[in-house]
């Protein structure tokens, strides 16, 4: 019935958990899939420790070092499910995860993916975030409404779609592009409002890289979904937000949750 796709590459000190998080569901018709990116720590060890425990575990190697985009593709080439959830190789699922998401997704028959609200851990705080419950484009433009590893899909329209987009400018904006394109193909997205993941989070300033791909991706689909050039005020807003210092970007960060 579902598919749980998650890359990893030298996650030594926290894919056991991670892993066992999924095996450990209250909803058990599953299989899981681990696409395992030419870690050269000890990481494809305990992956294949833990897949000889547990027949669900389907294990994946690349010979080199691919990326998220395509080892994640790698996955979607081999799943069996109706639905795919996405798990990320340093977050906890909460138990209900699959089980929650699973019976909004057969309740919910015009939402096409399904995320929740998640528990963002930080090293020494963390927050829950406030996601809406049904984003429309205009709210996906703002911002990426959704959580990529909490996210739970029906496998036949990600398909439908391409998959992920393997394309070097849509580099660490992967899932927002993704997302932006299934609302461009007229499938939408809700989001669960109880936390159902434990977000694993490191904050740093994020990269001249990452606002150029963002830039990019939102001035294409401003015009891709038919939303108002005056939205092009967010790319703006992005470019300035690369000059606030990093340490009141944290400061701001903590005080708006």
């Amino acid at each position: 019935m579902i598919s749980v796709i998650m890359a990893t590459h030298n996650r030594e000190d926290k894919i056991e958990k991670s892993v066992y998080s999924i095996l450990n569901q209250t909803y058990n018709d599953f299989e899981f899939i681990i696409c395992d990116d030419c870690s050269t720590d000890d990481t494809f060890n305990i992956l294949m420790e833990l897949s000889n425990k547990d027949k669900r575990v389907i294990l994946l190697r690349n010979d080199t070092n691919l990326g998220l985009q395509k080892s994640l593709n790698r996955c979607l080439d081999v799943c069996r499910g109706k639905y795919i959830a996405r798990m990320d190789d340093d977050d906890i699922s909460m138990s209900d995860r699959l089980s929650v998401q699973k019976e909004f997704l057969e309740n919910n028959l015009e939402y096409s993916f399904v995320g929740s609200n998640v528990n963002e851990v930080f090293d020494n705080y963390s927050l829950i975030t406030n996601l809406p419950l049904y984003p429309s484009k205009y709210d996906l433009i703002k911002r990426n409404q959704f959580v990529h590893p909490s996210i739970m899909i029906k496998s036949s329209d990600i398909k439908s779609v391409g998959g992920y987009s393997e394309d070097v400018n849509h580099l660490r904006v992967e899932d927002y592009e993704l997302w932006l394109r299934l609302y461009s193909y007229g499938y939408f997205g809700a989001n669960i409002k109880k936390p159902l993941l434990d977000y694993s989070k490191v904050f740093t300033n994020t990269k001249l890289l990452d606002r150029k791909n963002k830039i990019k991706l939102v001035h294409y689909y401003i015009k891709k979904l038919g939303i108002p050039k005056y939205y092009e005020y967010l790319n703006v807003l992005t470019a300035i937000k690369f000059l606030i210092p990093y340490k009141l970007k944290k400061i701001i960060r903590i005080k708006r949750k």
